[in-house]
């Protein structure tokens, strides 16, 4: 506080603590009800107690034994279901796959990556000019891979043939059975150059 408010107070005759009296309701001056007084709040009931606690060492409680015996719904319900199951397995015959191992002069080739279905295609056509290889016939194509079964005759391995060259392809034989052959190619820039 500066000098010139201590001198106001002393010559308006106020103290310091006379300015904090109370609180003072202006209500009753204005006109206003007075708000009726609310009645005092019941105690808060006591909380529950906590369950007891389990005990982990005592016996474990056992499952009421089974019936032995199904309810009679259950039976009839059961039976049916047999029934149905029984009818269906004599009726299902199975379904004749149209893949077959190859026959007698015949391979499965299996060949990626051919990105593009004109790279499956411009592969057909190079392996084609092989010497040996015969009637292709296109298996399956996705994802990039091609399975060709080819007829296929001469003295050599066909995947001999393939290491030595397919037009515009090399070929590297990445594995081999008695029916199917894997190769992975890739292109060769100087034989697919047009001129």
């Amino acid at each position: 506080m500066g000098k010139d408010d201590r001198k106001d107070e002393k010559k308006k005759g106020w103290k310091k603590d006379e300015h904090h009296e109370g609180v003072v309701d202006l209500s009753a001056r204005i006109g206003a009800r007075r708000p009726e007084p609310t009645p005092a709040t019941p105690p808060p009931t006591p909380a529950e107690p906590p369950p007891p606690q389990t005990r982990h060492d005592a016996p474990i409680p056992s499952e009421p034994r089974p019936r032995l015996l199904p309810p009679r719904e259950d039976r009839q319900q059961r039976d049916l279901i047999q029934k149905a199951l029984i009818e269906e397995d004599e009726k299902t015959q199975p379904i004749p796959s149209p893949r077959t191992p190859p026959g007698p002069g015949e391979i499965d080739l299996v060949v990626t990556p051919l990105p593009t279905p004109d790279d499956w295609h411009r592969f057909e056509l190079a392996l084609r000019r092989v010497r040996g290889v015969g009637q292709l016939r296109t298996e399956y194509y996705r994802h990039g891979v091609l399975k060709v079964r080819v007829s296929y005759q001469g003295t050599e391995r066909l995947a001999t043939l393939l290491r030595a060259g397919v037009p515009g392809y090399r070929v590297r034989v990445i594995g081999e059975d008695r029916a199917t052959l894997q190769v992975l190619v890739t292109s060769d820039p100087d034989e697919r150059r047009p001129g």
